[in-house]
């Protein structure tokens, strides 16, 4: 299984940590994950899309090996980072694939841009303004900020986050690599959590108020959101996406009828050929590219 090269670049004042899978003669795609995780979850995705795309998995500020902030940490400045990043490359008409918080980014960095970002496929990224959630959110970074932090080991935070209904239907691998690279080893063998329990609550706690309607104007990517199944999942009728899908031109919503708001790490396979369909060029080319 090939293994990525771990990268840095510096963008919007910080340092931002990347692993980087394929050839760089391809067509660029870059990944952005969900809050509270890291880079390393989109292995089993981003090894099988690096047969025809050079694939670039970004930790978001405060995640993972990027750097954490003294601007402080926010919906805009991840989209900002991701502007910047795209900037930073040189790059033009890239693919972007994130994952809930990480698709806002794409569509904040899509709004900035000026038609940088060619495609963009959302998983579970919600297309509401607010949560109208009643509060649900506040509570869920109130439970946040109550986080371990720091375990005696790997072993033991793997054991006691495996049954946790959050974790439980992950594959194997996407949760031994959120165990691995989502944590920092201290000299005495205890085990970190690389993003703080402060980072992550502010993010919720942000959501509620977050206008996300606000950066629809002047996107110029072709998008497909991908939708989970599960009680609290958005719906392909809720208003905020038929308005999404009346004003964007080119968009598409798909329900998945499988997985919860962690659907790629759930089920990997179909989520890559989800994306390796959408990202695939109409002239049949291996790479559009080429």
């Amino acid at each position: 299984m090939p293994s990525p090269n771990s990268k840095f670049i510096k963008a919007n004042g910080i340092n931002h940590h990347y692993l980087d899978w394929g050839n760089p003669s391809l067509h660029t795609v870059i990944m952005v994950h969900a809050t509270g995780l890291c880079s390393a979850v989109w292995a089993p995705i981003a090894i099988k899309l690096s047969q025809t795309k050079h694939v670039m998995a970004f930790d978001q500020r405060g995640h993972g090996d990027t750097d954490k902030s003294n601007s402080g940490n926010s919906f805009e400045l991840i989209g900002e980072d991701l502007a910047s990043i795209i900037e930073a490359l040189g790059e033009s008409k890239v693919f972007v694939v994130g994952h809930s918080s990480g698709g806002i980014a794409a569509l904040i960095a899509d709004h900035l841009l000026s038609g940088q970002i060619a495609k963009a496929i959302l998983i579970e990224t919600r297309i509401l303004d607010g949560q109208g959630s009643g509060g649900a959110l506040k509570k869920r970074a109130d439970r946040t900020r109550m986080k371990r932090a720091i375990w005696e080991n790997r072993r033991a935070m793997y054991q006691a986050y495996r049954p946790r209904d959050t974790f439980k239907n992950w594959t194997e691998e996407c949760f031994i690599s959120f165990i691995e690279s989502g944590t920092k080893l201290l000299p005495d063998g205890k085990a970190q959590l690389k993003c703080s329990p402060e980072i992550e609550a502010s993010f919720y706690e942000q959501r509620e108020n977050l206008v996300i309607s606000n950066y629809f104007k002047g996107l110029t990517a072709e998008y497909k959101i991908l939708l989970g199944d599960y009680p609290e999942a958005q719906r392909i009728d809720d208003n905020d996406l038929v308005y999404f899908l009346n004003n964007i031109p080119g968009s598409s919503i798909k329900p998945m009828r499988m997985g919860s708001h962690f659907l790629p790490l759930e089920h990997p396979q179909i989520v890559f050929e989800e994306i390796e369909r959408f990202f695939r060029p109409a002239n049949g080319n291996t790479d559009p590219m080429e």
